[in-house]
């Protein structure tokens, strides 16, 4: 029998139907709606369809538990950072594998992640925590000491939702406020791009890495396109583009920054920005990446979704090395102009879709909905993927790409 394994459901994470497809035969899937922060079940007759449904609405951790203990869950994961501290909350108590709340707790706060890194020498860019309300005078000390430009993140939160850049000191006091942001943030310094990276990808990747009963193994590296402001993700293909160097340096990298956070058991999700410097640690997430998963399966035979419910029910994992690729897996997302506020048409999909290179073109935001580039990466419009060659030919279909499809927006 499959072990069964709690998946701590969220509308920000992966499609019931696409999660429950992907996993297979590897895993009988038990769905836990309802943790806190976590306003919208979904559909719970779809949910239904696809499992056992266990709903903690309104229960604490200790109730919630014994709830889905009825369930004998030999596994936990959660996909969002929102369900992480609960997932592991659970776990501790059902002595499932996960992280421990500990964990948990400094992988969701990027204040606590940073400060974690900088102790263990992880090289990352320089930061300040902000806490909520700052007196006028608290903020001026602030401007003093910091260094531009900058970046401000939300302490918690994923998908660049709320990220701005700062150049100079008017800027981040326009940020803050004359009495500080509403919530605890975190400044960085902004990290440039390496001059000799490739101009038609981003200058930053991220490494999927699997660490099973400690052990630390890499799955992949995966290329960006270049952000659309002011830090919208545009998409990913797999493999990235790295030289031999960066390749182990940026492994290297992604093992000492998760032996810093005494990650486990899980799926890590690891971005690097390269730089002149070389590279330096973005964000260690601790759980799979929203897309590279469904990339990497495109180019490969790789399923990580199955592995992250191995992972959970204690089966050993390893990779002895990063998964050949058969070509490069893409996922390509048109994000719209900060100054777009509602889709009025949608030309050139019909072109795409035919192109032998092109698996799918998804419209995620038909013409008439609104767009709301605060939403972060999720103010997507268009999703594309496919798989090409190799990366020239990458290149090119992403340019072809988007000088057909062509979004009107009011």
């Amino acid at each position: 029998m499959p072990p069964r394994i709690a998946v701590l459901h969220h509308p920000r994470s992966f499609f019931p139907l696409d999660l429950f497809e992907q996993v297979g035969d590897s895993a009988t899937l038990v769905w836990v709606v309802g943790a806190p922060g976590c306003d919208d079940a979904g559909d719970g007759r779809l949910l239904r369809r696809l499992g056992t449904v266990v709903d903690i609405t309104g229960l604490d951790l200790d109730q919630a538990a014994c709830v889905l203990a009825e369930s004998d869950p030999e596994g936990i994961v959660a996909f969002v950072d929102d369900c992480i501290e609960t997932a592991a909350g659970l776990a501790a108590r059902l002595g499932l594998r996960y992280h421990t709340p500990e964990v948990a707790r400094v992988l969701v706060d990027k204040r606590l992640q940073r400060a974690a890194l900088h102790r263990a020498g992880v090289p990352g860019p320089g930061f300040w925590a902000v806490t909520a309300g700052q007196s006028p005078s608290e903020v001026d000390r602030l401007v003093e000491r910091v260094t531009f430009p900058l970046v401000l993140k939300p302490a918690e939160g994923s998908g660049s939702r709320g990220i701005r850049r700062a150049s100079s000191p008017d800027e981040l006091r326009a940020l803050l406020g004359s009495d500080g942001t509403g919530i605890d943030c975190i400044l960085e310094e902004y990290l440039p791009d390496d001059p000799d990276h490739d101009p038609r990808f981003a200058s930053y990747l991220s490494v999927e890495s699997v660490v099973s009963a400690g052990h630390i193994s890499h799955a992949a590296l995966t290329g960006r396109f270049p952000l659309a402001d002011p830090f919208r993700e545009t998409g990913n293909f797999i493999p990235a583009v790295v030289d031999d160097a960066h390749h182990r340096s940026v492994l290297a990298m992604a093992e000492g920054a998760i032996a810093a956070l005494g990650i486990v058991d899980s799926i890590v999700h690891t971005e690097i920005k390269l730089t002149p410097d070389g590279p330096r640690l973005i964000e260690v997430n601790g759980r799979l990446g929203g897309r590279p998963p469904f990339v990497l399966r495109s180019a490969s035979s790789a399923n990580l979704f199955e592995v992250a419910c191995q992972i959970a029910a204690g089966t050993p994992v390893e990779f002895a090395q990063l998964v050949v690729c058969a070509g490069v897996g893409f996922w390509l997302m048109f994000q719209p102009p900060m100054a777009a506020r509602q889709v009025v048409a949608i030309d050139g999909l019909d072109e795409v879709s035919s192109l032998s290179e092109v698996d799918s073109a998804v419209v995620k935001r038909a013409p008439g909905a609104e767009v709301d580039w605060e939403e972060g990466t999720d103010s997507t419009v268009v999703t594309v993927r496919g798989r090409v060659a190799d990366h020239d030919a990458l290149a090119e279909t992403i340019e072809l790409i988007r000088r057909t499809v062509k979004i009107h927006y009011r």
